[in-house]
């Protein structure tokens, strides 16, 4: 029976309502739509999950107008006692003749009624937005551009519009940017760089801006030349916007330069190469090279070296036995000039190496007990050239204290970081220390203890220490150091899978590092990073507000400070719970030990994830979930690339909330794809559940007031629709037993503890677990 309905256009005071009735519904609205085309005065066909047909009385010809403007975007049915909803006008038609294609596609709405469409001639505008003022007012719409390709993935201008990952009953949308409209496309790019040059009068009285415009345009450039792997006829296209791009970065000097706009560009040709001639394949190649240290600067290093060794307690004083008993230093008085140790508890004690360095000066070690609140302190002492840290990464809790130490670098670094699951973190080192020569642990550093199981006799860290140095004697650059460290390295299971496995990354190693590097500290690793921006607003976290949606006031790409860093540790968790937890080792290739999970940044439900796995039935609106990873099967030894994304109305969240949030939605979606197997119990809702909060509990354990780890446990319980289930209970399913396999984050050993505790103790509680309800587990979409 038809339904009565309003046909809502526009936002705000722009609000127009035409009335009109409903003549068809979800499959039968295509049909109905034709046969009433020919007969009412306009008829409508909305698009959606269950889309409808509509048929309107006679309109004005600013209601013709109007329906023009809006063929392609969305508007809103309203239907009596109900709430809007959202439909696209897939089409429309008045007494018989279709009406003509609107001239401009929309790409994307703004809540704020601001739209990014794509003009006909392959330009990009902006419509609903008020006039800016300031010389690169114009060029808003680009940066709006290059925001909407950053959260783009799996396609580039060969298909504009992802399939719907939240409908997949929808038939995906086939528009494009064809091979006649790039030639506006890459104009308008032109126009951008020239007007926004760093040696240009509006640059000079804008310079943030004009950065923005360029780097708008570097995402605008990048995605072009992606294009030509999918469609041959963007080949000459491709070809003139690396060559634009090549431009930029010759332009990208002097006064007003920004060197991480210059070097992410460098890094877009560097992601694009598949794409690139062979010509420019080759330059990009030299350009990247151009950006690694390739060797420490020896000719700066007058003088004898100091190096300090900071290491925990329980490390410190074997360590020292090991310099002189089995590396032949001598333990030598401490030089007058060397600087006061950072607490007055714990000197340094010096070791001189049997080696000189190559202006045939001594090489000390300067060794001292540290712990992570002054282990980077002689990264701000000009006096030393680097420092060894070795320690207990306690499941990264002892990252995060480091890290929120502020040391400025002075003079050059080498730093060499000895721990559990280094890698994980590098991109906060690289953040603290931009100019140093880090080289990172990639797995656990291994050591071994004497028969008392006292004193360290033997450790992994120190002996690839000793070896860089010996290369550092000799003047040798970073690739020779590099192989002089694999050389002294002890046996990792990496190694079998992945044949350029090194324990200690350095600057010789680019391809990975790039992977963890943020320089613009969005939460965004930078060789993912579609869009650089410049304009950047810190978020701190708000712990009890967690779960408190609040606008940041900013797009999603402009998420800094607190925010993004716990995001990156976000990330960095799931690569270290990957690895230390055989409830993971069934994830594809080698994935669980080769760090696939990248920090993706900030989104929202404007600019929600795309290109994203959702299997069917799960009808969660993205734009509206906590954390959402985005799963891509590789070629690569690793097997799987993760990006992890987190809502920027959760920016806020504590760092320890994000990385619960983000480790039940890496969970879920890699069960439901079918990328996480290998366990029997795993199979069962029950299993899966219980392998979840196994893996939150080990995620909590880390020295804080335990009240307040409860607290966590409590909120993401919540968040999650989860059964209320003490901590303690899932805490003593990780026992010593899988510590010493390595299993800090839960086992499939310790999964069947669980189920079977619960099976004796509380079946009520089991039975929560093994609901059918697909919910259990599954974040709630925010109330926005």
């Amino acid at each position: 029976m038809p339904a009565e309905v309003i046909v809502r256009i526009g936002w705000g005071r722009d609000v127009v309502d035409l009335s009109g009735t409903v003549v068809g519904v979800g499959d039968e609205a295509e049909a109905a739509y034709a046969a009433h085309a020919e007969s009412a005065a306009a008829t409508l066909l909305l698009a959606g999950d269950r889309s409808y047909a509509v048929t309107l009385a006679a309109l004005s010809e600013d209601q013709v107008a109007l329906l023009r403007r809006t063929e392609g975007r969305t508007l809103r049915a309203v239907f009596l006692g109900r709430s809007a909803v959202r439909r696209r006008l897939a089409r429309w038609s008045m007494k018989g003749a279709a009406t003509p294609s609107a001239p401009e596609l929309v790409l994307r709405e703004g809540a704020d009624g601001v739209s990014l469409v794509l003009r006909a001639d392959g330009t990009f505008a902006q419509s609903g937005n008020k006039p800016k003022d300031g010389p690169f007012a114009k060029y808003e719409a680009l940066i709006d551009a290059a925001r909407w390709i950053t959260t783009r993935r799996t396609s580039t201008f060969e298909r504009l519009f992802a399939p719907s990952a939240f409908h997949p009953d929808v038939a995906p949308r086939t528009e494009r940017l064809g091979a006649g409209q790039v030639t506006s496309t890459l104009a308008q790019t032109r126009s951008a760089l020239s007007d926004a040059r760093v040696d240009g009068d509006a640059a000079k009285q804008d310079g943030t801006g004009a950065a923005m415009v360029r780097s708008a345009a570097a995402t605008i450039l990048s995605h072009v030349i992606a294009t030509a792997l999918r469609d041959p006829s963007f080949r000459s296209a491709a070809d003139e916007a690396a060559a634009s791009l090549f431009a930029l970065i010759d332009g990208e000097k002097g006064d007003g330069a920004r060197p991480a706009l210059r070097a992410h560009a460098i890094g877009l040709l560097q992601m694009r190469a598949p794409a690139l001639r062979e010509s420019d394949r080759a330059r990009a190649k030299a350009l990247v090279q151009s950006l690694v240290r390739k060797a420490p600067p020896y000719a700066e290093l007058a003088g004898p070296w100091a190096f300090a060794m900071c290491s925990a307690g329980e490390f410190h004083e074997g360590e020292c036995k090991i310099l002189t008993g089995k590396m032949g230093f001598k333990e030598v008085p401490l030089p007058g000039d060397a600087p006061a140790p950072p607490t007055a508890w714990s000197g340094y004690r010096v070791f001189e190496a049997p080696f000189k360095n190559p202006s045939g000066n001594p090489i000390r070690i300067f060794a001292r007990s540290a712990q992570p609140r002054d282990e980077n302190y002689e990264m701000g002492q000009a006096y030393f050239t680097g420092l060894l840290i070795n320690r207990h990464a306690q499941l990264g809790s002892f990252d995060m204290r480091a890290a929120t130490v502020a040391i400025q670098q002075a003079g050059y670094k080498l730093m060499m970081n000895s721990q559990c699951a280094g890698l994980t973190t590098r991109f906060a080192i690289g953040r603290l220390f931009p100019d140093a020569d880090i080289y990172s642990s990639w797995d656990s550093t291994y050591f071994r203890k004497g028969f008392q199981g006292e004193e360290v006799v033997d450790s992994e860290g120190l002996d690839c220490f000793v070896a860089v140095l010996e290369g550092m004697a000799r003047g040798e650059d970073h690739a020779s150091l590099d192989a002089r460290s694999r050389k002294a390295q002890w046996h990792h299971d990496q190694a079998s899978a992945y044949p350029g496995f090194s324990q200690f990354v350095g600057p010789a190693h680019p391809l990975v590092v790039a992977r963890f590097t943020d320089v613009n500290q969005d939460g965004r690793a930078d060789f993912y990073d579609g869009f650089l921006d410049f304009q950047l607003t810190a978020i701190a976290e708000d712990l009890y507000a967690s779960l408190t949606p609040k606008d940041p006031g900013v797009a999603a790409t402009q998420v800094s400070g607190e925010a993004a860093t716990g995001l990156g540790w976000a990330a960095g968790s799931m690569n270290r719970v990957t690895q230390y937890s055989d409830i993971w080792a069934g994830l594809p290739g080698e994935s669980e030990m080769l760090y696939a999970y990248q920090s993706g940044g900030f989104f929202s439900v404007a600019d929600p994830p795309s290109d994203v796995a959702t299997p069917a039935g799960d009808r969660r609106h993205l734009g509206k979930l906590p954390a959402v990873v985005r799963y891509e099967r590789t070629d690569d030894a690793v097997g799987l690339r993760a990006e992890v994304m987190f809502h920027a109305s959760l920016a806020h969240a504590a760092k320890e909330l994000k990385r619960l949030l983000v480790a039940a939605d890496a969970m879920q979606r890699a069960i439901d794809l079918g990328l996480l197997t290998g366990d029997k119990r795993m199979a069962s809702r029950a299993g899966q559940r219980g392998a979840l909060l196994l893996t939150l509990a080990g995620l909590l354990e880390f020295p804080s007031d335990q009240n307040y780890l409860d607290g966590l446990w409590a909120m993401a319980l919540k968040a999650l629709q989860l059964p209320e289930i003490s901590r303690s209970t899932v805490r003593a399913c990780i026992t010593d037993a899988d510590h010493d396999r390595s299993n800090y984050y839960g086992s499939r050993r310790g999964l069947g503890q669980l189920l079977d505790t619960l099976e004796k103790s509380d079946p009520i509680l089991l039975a929560k677990l093994a609901s059918e309800d697909p919910a259990v587990g599954r974040a709630a979409e925010l109330a926005l």
